[in-house]
């Protein structure tokens, strides 16, 4: 078995149960969009180490969200916020930015590129 492979289905599990478990939690009117948006950012910006980092901080937070509000309006602030600087970067500008999106990203994707990278090497 090749660790590497189990990690990634790992990581594509993962993937699936935070992203759903997020959208039922958040109830956002606009989440396949937001779906799709981060998805391409992804796939453009990001490296599989930055997904494996994502899961490992927000999974605990999304089991959170299932028995705390507040932990659910914060998680769905910042995915709104997020999908905007995300929108705003994949259109080159064309699409409005979120002050709080740029701010967060800037923050968190470092941040989770780290934990990825922790995570991976053990």
């Amino acid at each position: 078995d090749d660790p590497s492979q189990a990690e990634e289905e790992s990581a594509g599990t993962d993937s699936k149960i935070v992203c759903t478990e997020m959208y039922r939690q958040t109830q956002l009117d606009d989440w396949a969009q937001a779906m799709k948006t981060w998805y391409i950012y992804q796939k453009k910006y990001l490296t599989p180490l930055h997904e494996i980092g994502y899961h490992s901080l927000f999974r605990p937070f999304v089991r959170g969200m299932k028995v705390n509000n507040t932990l659910t309006n914060i998680g769905a602030y910042f995915a709104k916020e997020r999908t905007k600087h995300l929108r705003h970067i994949l259109t080159k500008g064309k699409a409005k930015d979120s002050i709080v999106g740029n701010i967060f990203c800037k923050i968190i994707h470092p941040i989770v590129y780290l934990v990825g990278l922790a995570v991976h090497k053990k």
